[in-house]
């Protein structure tokens, strides 16, 4: 499976990225003792380990924390502890030095800038043409994806869409968001068309056309082009390969990775290192733990760094399974741990991605970034949003059947909006889109003002630029309101 080559070809292409940005000019005689630029970028093999150097930039502090982090602290469903950086981002006190901020935007620039030089490189290829169609088709996948998150978080941000040398400008002006997303729009369609709607059992995990359709339609949303949204969620459907996990508490077992549900997930492996970074495996089974129950319960015996609140857990109607499969809540047992009200600050903790005790301190459970359920509800959005909403509640209550929750009756346009979005919140809680959801659809400030009494001015809804960022950067400019 992909994660476990991803080490071997990511050091390879990895130690060619370093040797090659610090060449000094093309006069230069190209060694003959290590790899470099000027020989390497000669067969498929080379192409696919670049690929994978910028797959390998998805991992550790990416998925496995600032991605995770940014896309659920803001909306208050998420109580952290004592550290400050998650404190402020729960408090809707985006500071330009948080660095949550500053990690997201790093390793996202990091996947972008190798999807480049894979596909600067690429243009200049002799390689077969069906390996050049398909490679390119992967690498356009991922810079588009890092686009995507780019521009949903920061707005508009630098676009650079050919491998940087030592010649490029350090200093380059951002591009409004609309024109980022545009290209976002322009990599997935393309990359859609040369992907495989499925990889064999040695490749799953790498991006397929599914997963270029799916955040082809997502951004599309963004840009309110809801036909053109439509017809990428329909052509995702018209693949046939997708479809619901029977039990949710499935789509978070290590045993069933890469499922039918799943559109796109980041890969890991399990990997004992003692404390430190490693970009094979996460700590999302240690964080959501609760603090000190004990190796035996978990991993580093739990640091419970954040906990679902209770607003949270008060989201969720009578009977909805996903609560009790995936939120720990007082007198219930997990891998036999009983928990008490006092094993957290609220007396709940989050189970999605704890799974229970293991040797290694570096979890190795993929992280899904995209769900057909999420699919489904942005579909009933779109239709919602084409004014076709008795079409739009099907979708809607195909996810709350599996969550063994009665169906909606069809509702007026409001109404179908407000109920895709309680089914979001109790469907994707502590994932990687929740509060993008709503800020993409205006909903942010009213949301934490009803449920945490908070206020979210009008800027707040995309973050501030790093200022270390600014700092090496003079022609950015940080948002505006910050």
């Amino acid at each position: 499976m992909l994660k476990k080559i991803f080490k071997r070809s990511a050091l390879l292409a990895g130690a060619l990225l370093v040797i090659w940005s610090c060449k000094e000019s093309f006069l230069s005689p190209a060694p003959t003792d290590r790899i470099s630029d000027a020989s390497y970028w000669k067969t498929p093999a080379e192409f696919e380990a670049g690929l994978f150097a910028a797959y390998f930039a998805m991992q550790w502090d990416a998925t496995g924390d600032s991605w995770h982090t940014l896309a659920g602290m803001p909306t208050g469903d998420v109580r952290p502890q004592e550290d400050p950086d998650y404190q402020n981002l729960e408090g809707l006190n985006f500071a330009d030095n948080n660095r949550y901020f500053g990690a997201q935007w790093s390793t996202l620039w990091l996947l972008i800038t190798r999807a480049n030089l894979v596909i600067t490189r690429l243009e200049e290829s002799t390689i077969p043409q069906a390996d050049k169609t398909r490679i390119m088709a992967e690498a356009k996948f991922l810079r588009g994806f890092g686009y995507f998150q780019l521009a949903r978080s920061f707005g508009g941000v630098p676009l650079i869409l050919a491998a940087q040398t030592a010649a490029s400008p350090t200093d380059v002006a951002s591009t409004p968001a609309a024109q980022v997303f545009a290209q976002v729009v322009k990599d997935l369609t393309e990359a859609a068309a040369g992907l495989p709607a499925k990889w064999n059992n040695d490749n799953i995990g790498r991006a397929n056309k599914g997963a270029a359709l799916g955040y082809l339609a997502y951004t599309n949303m963004y840009l309110k082009q809801w036909p053109a949204a439509a017809k990428a969620t329909e052509d995702l459907f018209a693949i046939g390969t997708y479809a619901l996990e029977s039990d949710y508490r499935k789509l978070f077992d290590i045993q069933n990775e890469n499922n039918e549900e799943s559109v796109f997930e980041v890969q890991y492996r399990f990997t004992q290192i003692g404390w430190g970074p490693s970009r094979n495996g996460h700590y999302q089974a240690t964080r959501q733990a609760p603090r000190g129950v004990g190796d035996k319960f978990a991993p580093m015996g739990g640091w419970g760094v954040y906990v679902p609140t209770q607003e949270l857990v008060d989201a969720f109607e009578p009977g909805d399974t996903r609560r009790a499969t995936t939120i720990l809540g007082p007198g219930e047992t997990y891998f036999g741990f009983k928990m008490i009200p006092t094993a957290t600050s609220t007396g709940y903790a989050f189970t999605k991605h704890w799974i229970g005790p293991n040797i290694n301190d570096h979890s190795g459970l993929n992280l899904t970034q995209l769900r057909f359920a999420e699919v489904l509800l942005n579909y009933a959005e779109i239709l919602n949003e084409l004014n076709r909403t008795a079409e739009a509640y099907p979708f809607i209550n195909r996810v709350r059947a599996r969550a063994k929750l009665a169906p909606l009756t069809v509702g007026s346009k409001q109404q179908a909006m407000d109920a895709i979005m309680r089914e979001r919140r109790v469907e994707t809680f502590a994932e990687f889109n929740t509060w993008y959801d709503l800020t993409r659809t205006g909903r942010a400030a009213a949301f934490v003002k009803k449920e945490y009494g908070r206020t979210l001015a009008p800027h707040m809804t995309i973050f501030a630029i790093p200022q270390s960022e600014l700092d090496l950067n003079t022609a950015l400019k940080q948002n505006p309101g910050y």
